[in-house]
């Protein structure tokens, strides 16, 4: 009788501190009411455990929201991704004067190129694979000047090539008019760049070079190193921080 006083003693003792470590370990991991050390009594543990499910129901729906929010950003991660992908091999021509391409854009390009980029570049034509006004439909009034021509190229290299001589080259002219080459990127990815453009002059100020890249990361070279920025938060305080320490 005595050893099963003793026994019973022991154990109501080892249940209290492994009630006050489960105590402590919800309040601080879950904020979750703490089990009362002195009731165990079926019906204040029947209590407890009704109150910790839905707790732990709570706690799930937090989880899911989180990871359906998680899902959301990386799916639209991704169909930003896969949009500026789509477009790796266009390019744009702009203030193409309206018209002068006639009713054949492709023939109209196929002579243009050549024309800007001067025909010795060329031991052969690239492959377009179609060529369009963007938007499609000629609007009668336009403050903005001739619609940007889409051209789509069959090899990615043909795009790189004439982007490349596009930029050695600087001033491209065709009926008077400045004609400018530039890789067809989202509006997405347009507004992130312009996004950098108060640092970018920061940066031109300084003498620091720098290019962006796809996405929308900023490349800094700084002392002969390369730094990544994705944000233009990022690099004033980098920038700030650099350029105060001694």
């Amino acid at each position: 009788m005595h050893r099963q006083a003793s026994f019973q003693c022991k154990t109501n003792t080892l249940i209290t501190k492994k009630q006050k470590c489960l105590n402590m370990f919800l309040s601080a991991k879950f904020k979750f009411p703490s089990l009362p050390v002195r009731d165990r009594s079926p019906v204040a543990l029947s209590q407890y455990m009704s109150t910790i499910a839905e707790h732990v129901t709570e706690l799930e729906q937090r989880v899911s929201a989180n990871e359906d929010t998680k899902d959301n950003s990386y799916l639209k991660e991704k169909i930003k991704d896969l949009e500026n992908r789509s477009r790796s091999h266009n390019l744009r021509f702009l203030h193409v004067p309206e018209q002068t391409e006639g009713r054949d854009m492709l023939e109209f390009m196929n002579k243009l190129i050549p024309l800007l980029l001067d025909e010795e570049n060329f031991t052969s034509l690239p492959v377009i694979e179609r060529a369009h006004r963007s938007p499609t439909t000629r609007r009668q009034m336009t403050k903005t000047g001739p619609r940007p021509i889409l051209v789509k190229f069959l090899l990615l290299q043909d795009k790189v090539k004439l982007l490349r001589l596009a930029q050695a080259k600087r001033e491209l002219f065709f009926n008077g008019c400045t004609i400018h080459i530039y890789p067809d990127y989202s509006a997405w990815v347009l507004q992130k760049w312009r996004e950098f453009n108060n640092i970018k002059k920061k940066l031109r100020e300084l003498n620091i070079k720098y290019s962006l890249l796809y996405l929308a990361t900023l490349k800094v070279i700084i002392d002969g190193k390369s730094r990544m920025f994705r944000y233009p938060g990022d690099i004033e305080t980098f920038l700030r921080d650099d350029m105060s320490s001694p």
